[in-house]
C-alpha cells in the first residue's frame, strides 16, 4: 500500500518550503534538546521528536494543510518550519513558525511565514490567521508584530496562558 500526500513546494527569494523529511530529524532533535524549544513543546528527546516529525506529515493527511519545513535554496540546509496548524484545542487555524539557531537573525522565519500565510489565503481559503504565542516568547512576539499581527486577547491553551495575535487579512490572488 502506498500513500500519496500532496504537500506543495513554495519558493521564495532565498528559501524552499517543502515537506518534512527524515533527514530533518537530526537538526530537529538538536533544536528540541535546547532551550530554544521551550515555547514549542520542548525540550524533547529523539523519540518524541521523531513522533513530532511524523505527526507533521499526518497533519497534512487529515487536514489538507500543515507545517512546511524550509531550507536555504542555495545550500539545501534545513532552517526551520512554518505553516498552518489546527490541532485539538485550537479554536481556529494558527500560523506557526520556528527557526534553527543557524537561521536566527537572517529574516528566514519572516520570509517563510509570509509565504505560508499567502499560500494559506490563496489555496486553503484562510485569509486571516492568528498565532498563539507564549507571553514570555519575546522573539516570536516581535516577529508577529513585524508580520503586521496585533495583540487580540489572552487565551488558555492546554492549561497554559498564551496571547492571540491576529495577522492582517491577506487577499487571495
Amino acid at each position: 500500500m502506498s500513500l500519496n500526500i500532496n504537500i506543495p513546494v513554495i519558493e521564495t527569494e532565498r528559501l524552499r518550503l517543502r515537506a518534512p523529511q527524515l533527514s530533518d530529524l537530526e537538526a530537529m532533535t538538536k533544536f528540541f534538546a535546547s532551550d530554544r524549544s521551550q515555547f514549542v513543546g520542548g525540550p524533547r528527546d529523539e523519540a518524541t521528536t521523531f513522533m513530532s516529525l511524523t505527526s507533521r506529515i499526518g497533519h497534512w493527511v487529515v487536514r489538507g494543510h500543515g507545517l512546511w519545513h524550509f531550507e536555504e535554496k542555495e545550500t539545501g540546509t534545513f532552517m526551520g518550519w512554518t505553516g498552518v496548524i489546527n490541532a485539538p484545542g485550537w479554536h481556529e487555524p494558527e500560523l506557526g513558525w520556528s527557526v534553527m539557531e543557524a537561521g536566527e537573525g537572517k529574516g528566514y522565519a519572516s520570509e517563510a511565514a509570509i509565504a505560508a500565510r499567502t499560500y494559506a489565503a490563496t489555496h486553503f481559503g484562510m485569509p486571516q490567521l492568528m498565532s498563539y504565542l507564549a507571553p514570555a516568547n519575546a522573539r516570536s512576539i516581535a516577529m508577529a508584530k513585524r508580520l503586521g499581527a496585533t495583540y487580540e486577547r489572552e487565551h488558555q491553551l492546554h492549561g497554559k496562558l498564551c496571547h492571540v495575535y491576529r495577522h492582517p487579512k491577506v487577499e487571495a490572488a
